[in-house]
């Protein structure tokens, strides 16, 4: 019921702002789906954790979700989308975005059930809610509170992609058009990439949680988004972002695995929703610190910047590894076993 009801609510209030024409409206609109549009990300994440238990289908899962369901969104937005908002305008946009919306939400009625069934130990299935845990107990683990705040720096850099990139390419003399080609390259390449990475990553991830693939991952889109900094020209922006492809598939899917394991039984909605909020902490974060490296001191800061971020993320990843050791996966916090305790 919760996919259903947030996509219900965004399908209204994008259909409503195609009609809106001032500024604290649309201020308004914005915020409000903007609370409700990224809750597929955590309620298929507690979907995929109950309903398949082996971490190497689930990575699979996990791959294809975010390397090509979502990449190709991206390519379809990034090029449709602008051919469409030339023709049409832009109120064109929010409906077709809307109706979206309301189909996702009438696929999620049909397809994902509101009680979902494990495999215990014993067999049997079990059937349980997915979210009875709340806020504090779930902050109480160490890991997850770690991954968070890794990701949340790791994430900030990575957002650059969206708030730096476009400030740089106008400074250089780069039109709108210049950042779509941009942007779909990107999505083009994530979807190249991941049939070739997702089955490796699967495999290294039925082994363990791999946290120092997450700290390989984190570094790797560092250097690509400090890179994109110090480019000038189209084809230095399409360079930098085609080769973050790879770190981007890597890191989304083996945090979403740790999360996996880490989640009490029919706990990850609330896990999976914690760790999401870092996407949206990033998102607000990257811009700021963007526009305020740009202004204060260039290019060369920006990128200066976006090194310390991203290596504190990956940093982070040391303390991780030890606590998911020294827990076995298992629980450190919580009184309920992890997900892996029944594997």
């Amino acid at each position: 019921m919760t996919l259903v009801s947030t996509m219900l609510v965004a399908a209204a209030v994008l259909v409503l702002m195609a009609g809106l024409h001032t500024v604290p409206g649309l201020l308004v609109g914005a915020m409000i789906a903007g609370l409700v549009c990224d809750a597929p990300r955590p309620v298929l994440g507690a979907v995929i954790a109950e309903l398949v238990a082996d971490p190497q289908r689930r990575a699979q899962l996990d791959g294809w979700r975010y390397g090509w369901v979502l990449n190709i969104g991206a390519a379809i937005t990034g090029g449709v989308g602008g051919v469409v908002a030339g023709w049409l305008d832009t109120p064109v946009l929010y409906w077709i975005n809307g109706i979206g919306c309301a189909i996702f939400a009438g696929l999620a009625g049909r397809c994902i059930p509101a009680d979902v069934c494990r495999r215990t130990e014993s067999g049997l299935r079990a059937c349980t809610a997915m979210s009875k845990v709340g806020y504090r107990q779930a902050l109480s683990d160490k890991r997850l509170v770690l991954l968070a705040v890794s990701g949340l720096a790791t994430l900030t850099t990575l957002m650059g992609f969206f708030a730096a990139v476009p400030m740089l390419m106008s400074a250089s003399g780069l039109g709108v058009g210049a950042y779509g080609w941009v942007q779909l390259i990107n999505a083009l390449a994530v979807v190249a990439v991941t049939p070739l990475l997702t089955p490796w990553l699967s495999k290294q991830l039925a082994l363990g949680p791999r946290p120092d693939i997450l700290a390989g991952a984190g570094v790797w889109v560092t250097l690509c988004m400090a890179a994109a900094g110090l480019a000038r020209t189209t084809v230095g922006f399409s360079v930098a972002a085609a080769a973050c492809s790879p770190g981007e598939i890597a890191w989304f899917v083996v945090a979403a695995g740790i999360v996996h394991r880490i989640a009490p039984p029919a706990h990850g909605g609330r896990y999976h929703g914690i760790w999401s909020m870092a996407v949206a902490a990033s998102s607000v974060a990257a811009p700021i610190l963007a526009a305020f490296n740009l202004a204060n001191g260039g290019r060369l800061v920006l990128a200066a910047t976006t090194v310390t971020v991203g290596f504190f993320g990956a940093a982070l990843c040391l303390p991780l590894a030890r606590v998911l050791a020294a827990a076995s996966c298992g629980p450190l916090s919580s009184k309920e076993p992890s997900r892996d305790s029944y594997q």
